[in-house]
């Protein structure tokens, strides 16, 4: 019977950089350093345990366990008595080994071995260590976070605002530069590492996480990280990359390289001014739209539902089929499949195929919205779309 040959990874063979084992492997380091202070305490203890067994003629499991215990005070020099009974014949001889023992450990065991650790544990820098390795272990955990590539001004603001949301998010950051700035701001997750690589990507868990978004300064870095994304997750409906370019017609190569969305920051700046213009703005509505538009308002939000082909709701009318009474959501707008818009449809209008429903609300109001239309989903889809 021919073996099944294991299925080809889209991305190759590359293993995933793991991060927490980097820093693990550097703490057994600190450890390793150890092993001759650690020999030395060994050695000598059993040392002086056989030379008490032989001095005493006693080799019984409570004598040896009394000769541990004077060999340890003894070394220490925390103990000036035997602490247990002796025969007055080996009295004598008992104390000339003590005092000898202690001569010969205070430098060998003692000053040394305290001199070693102290210094292994200052110039290792272990809490350094012990922070990174913490922080990797639970970003091990994530799942359905972003991965972020560059520390600059753009990312700085939308990391802002996943935190106000409670998104998880993992920062990838090229210049070492830049690490103290980054723990100064709060980013919980980050890895000081090359983004466009697919061992990096690989090791910040891009398998599992929800999307990526990179923001770099020159176009081309952005491409790299967006190809490699890709390459690893090519489906764009469960994975989404966002990006800036610095024209559109880089905007216009990424989308083709597979990035679901790009803006370009100066065209961006320019329509937002140009609306300003065009619609004179007043401080509290303006106010309210830009912030449910960009995510800065924690109590409401506002989503893009489609309705499926095989929705049991199609032909259905909105006021029967009670989603603002069940969910909490209301649709404020309706996109048809041919790009004509609805806005604040009425209790009569009917719902279509391929029809996009603008729904606003408090963002458990949108899950629960969005949990009510796949409910609403025949079995068939249902299969599909778990299946995705």
């Amino acid at each position: 019977m021919a073996k099944k040959k294991k299925k080809q990874k889209p991305y190759g063979n590359v293993k995933p950089k793991n991060y927490r084992a980097i820093y693990e492997e550097k703490f057994y380091n600190i450890l390793f350093q150890l092993r001759y202070p650690l020999m030395t305490v060994i050695f000598f203890t059993t040392l002086g345990v056989l030379m008490l067994m032989i001095i005493n003629n006693k080799s019984d499991g409570r004598s040896v366990l009394n000769y541990f215990f004077h060999t340890v005070i003894t070394f220490s020099t925390v103990g000036y008595t035997e602490g247990y009974d002796v025969d007055p014949e080996h009295l004598m001889i008992n104390r000339f080994f003590a005092t000898i023992f202690i001569i010969i450990t205070i430098p060998l065991v003692y000053m040394y071995g305290l001199v070693m650790t102290v210094n292994v544990f200052l110039s290792s820098n272990i809490n350094e260590i012990f922070r990174y390795w913490r922080m990797y272990r639970r970003m091990e955990q994530l799942k359905d976070h972003y991965i972020i590539c560059r520390f600059n001004g753009i990312t700085r603001e939308v990391m802002k605002n996943l935190k106000r949301r409670k998104i998880k998010f993992v920062l990838i950051e090229p210049d070492p530069a830049k690490e103290q700035e980054i723990i100064d701001f709060g980013v919980e997750f980050y890895v000081i590492d090359e983004p466009h690589k697919r061992s990096v990507l690989l090791g910040v868990g891009i398998e599992k996480a929800k999307g990526l978004i990179t923001a770099f300064e020159e176009n081309t870095q952005d491409i790299s990280v967006i190809v490699t994304a890709r390459l690893i997750r090519p489906d764009k409906d469960s994975f989404y990359v966002f990006a800036t370019a610095t024209t559109e017609g880089a905007a216009e190569k990424m989308k083709l390289l597979g990035a679901n969305e790009v803006i370009v920051p100066d065209v961006a700046v320019g329509r937002r001014l140009t609306s300003f213009v065009l619609h004179p703005p007043s401080p509290v509505l303006s106010g309210f739209l830009e912030k449910i538009a960009y995510g800065e308002r924690t109590d409401i939000d506002i989503m893009e539902i489609r309705v499926e082909p095989n929705s049991d709701l199609i032909g259905k009318k909105l006021k029967d089929i009670h989603m603002r009474q069940e969910t909490g959501a209301t649709i404020v707008a309706i996109i048809r499949e041919d790009g004509k818009m609805k806005i604040a449809p009425s209790g009569d209008t009917e719902i279509k195929e391929g029809d996009a429903l603008i729904v606003l609300g408090h963002p458990k109001a949108l899950k629960r919205a969005e949990v009510f239309f796949e409910e609403h989903l025949q079995e068939e889809n249902k299969e599909v779309k778990a299946h995705d």
